[in-house]
């Protein structure tokens, strides 16, 4: 049985998580501290949020209309959306139009999402922020994701939330058929803390202490991101080092430790 991820694939509570920025080559890392969901991880949400008559870009250089709400229309892909909350939660949550945000002040809260789109052939990219595409072809030199013929996954897309980032989803239909879709959420709603040991945190970004790793597509950390991280967390990830390099980690690690938001 893995200690760190439970059957759902979600982080057990006491295990860590690595959240990794390839763009900055810098993890942030937590302690899972408790899943307030916990038995209740699944969310059937619907449909995509397209709204009929909405014009979408087709892969042949022209638009089509959405011809009924929730379905994708052949040919088409979407620009970066997020998902809006169901009428009865819209007075309640911090935005109606998104329902994995938060603010920063909930920093002892994360959300860990797992996403799977119907049907599993559609594409999927995410844009962090949205409006900010992430897919990258040889560093900067071509932009790719669901518009393009790579960069992007199909039917499926594992995130963390992080507060005061809005994430934009995208999808993606290359057949010749609309479809209607539909998704469901496996989540982990967890508390989460920093932990303040230097050492712990280098023997888990070595990979001494077992966590779970998500690398976030991340290949262009918009300055909006990493001001909403710092202004959550004090800081926006522990640098990576060699294993042979701990005591120059240790004095970088306990330098961010003095700016960690508890």
């Amino acid at each position: 049985m893995d200690r760190v991820l439970d059957s759902l694939g979600l982080v057990r509570s006491g295990e860590y998580l690595v959240a990794y920025i390839p763009a900055t080559e810098r993890a942030l890392v937590f302690r899972v501290r408790s899943r307030l969901n916990e038995g209740r991880e699944v969310y059937n949400y619907g449909p995509i949020p397209l709204k009929t008559g909405t014009s979408l870009p087709t892969y042949t250089g022209g638009s089509t209309a959405v011809p009924e709400d929730g379905v994708l229309p052949a040919n088409s892909y979407t620009g970066g959306m997020s998902f809006q909350a169901p009428q009865i939660m819209k007075d309640y949550v911090f935005d109606a139009n998104d329902i994995w945000y938060i603010i920063e002040t909930y920093r002892d809260m994360l959300f860990h999402v797992k996403t799977y789109i119907t049907p599993s052939f559609l594409r999927v990219d995410v844009q962090i922020p949205i409006g900010n595409p992430q897919g990258r072809f040889q560093k900067d030199k071509f932009i790719i994701g669901v518009d393009r013929d790579f960069g992007f996954a199909r039917g499926y897309i594992e995130l963390i939330h992080f507060p005061k980032i809005h994430y934009g989803y995208r999808f993606g239909n290359d057949t010749n058929l609309d479809v209607r879709t539909f998704v469901k959420f496996i989540y982990g709603e967890y508390r989460v803390e920093t932990p303040m040991d230097a050492n712990l945190i280098f023997d888990i970004l070595v990979k001494r202490e077992p966590a779970y790793w998500l690398t976030l597509p991340i290949s262009i950390l918009d300055p909006t991101a990493e001001s909403a991280l710092i202004e959550t967390y004090g800081y926006a990830g522990f640098r990576i080092y060699k294993h042979t390099d701990r005591n120059t980690a240790l004095a970088d690690y306990n330098n961010t430790l003095r700016m960690v938001k508890v």
